[in-house]
């Protein structure tokens, strides 16, 4: 009975996750929100609400701010935009267990990169701002690799 119960969950969490990336409103979906549901700053619970918050958040700190067509593009390659995405089937697995998250990011590099206030690998706004700063500095500019088929 209790794996059933998860397994709606999971079903319902995902579904909810689609239905944000589209333009639906949905609540907070658990776990991807946790540490600034960007509804509460006025930005839409969705792919480019989110984009929107952590521009704000990245320009703000002085970053280079992608534009949101970049970033959605590296979102829809890493995750198909879902920010609950867990990839623990491939070599980060073994070396870092596993990337999380819209960008699918390793707790690592995720770790380094976030800003305070921002540490919540599943919160897509943080997930978000740790990638694009992390990019900034290893490629240049994020841009770089926004339109990329492979990891980054």
């Amino acid at each position: 009975m209790r794996i059933s119960a998860r397994k709606h969950t999971r079903t319902a969490t995902r579904l909810l996750a689609v239905a944000a990336l589209v333009g639906g409103a949905a609540a907070a979906t658990a776990g991807a929100a946790n540490a600034a549901t960007p509804t509460q700053y006025g930005y839409a619970n969705n792919l480019y609400g989110w984009i929107a918050q952590a521009q704000s958040v990245l320009a703000a700190d002085g970053d280079h701010v992608p534009p949101a067509d970049a970033i959605a593009a590296r979102a829809m390659t890493e995750s198909s935009g879902n920010p609950l995405a867990q990839n623990h089937w491939d070599g980060n697995q073994a070396l870092y267990g596993g990337t999380y998250g819209l960008m699918q990011t390793i707790t690592p590099t995720f770790d380094t990169w976030a800003l305070p206030g921002y540490g919540d690998i599943m919160n897509p706004v943080d997930n978000i701002i740790a990638s694009v700063r992390y990019a900034n500095h290893t490629y240049g500019a994020f841009e770089n690799i926004a339109y990329g088929t492979n990891g980054y």
